[in-house]
């Protein structure tokens, strides 16, 4: 794995193996989000499912997770 310096902790640290989505943004994580914080994501990601209901196989509810991964993740 390769070191990246993390758009959300800030520190250099293990980025992740594998892009986590085959598109620019998974791209982007891999190169900018290091697996600690990808990591921390999957459990809030998890947290707004079950809070919100969410179905992942909705457009718009995976359209909100979209924007609260950028938010969380601090990528434009």
């Amino acid at each position: 794995m390769a070191k990246v310096i993390c758009t959300r902790c800030g520190q250099e640290k293990e980025g992740l193996e594998a892009a986590p989505f085959n598109n620019e943004m998974g791209q982007k994580i891999q190169k900018h989000v290091c697996s600690d914080c990808w990591q921390q994501w999957i459990q809030q990601q998890l947290m707004l499912l079950n809070e919100y209901r969410l179905n992942p196989l909705d457009d718009e509810h995976n359209k909100f997770l979209d924007e609260e991964m950028k938010k969380f993740l601090n990528l434009t």
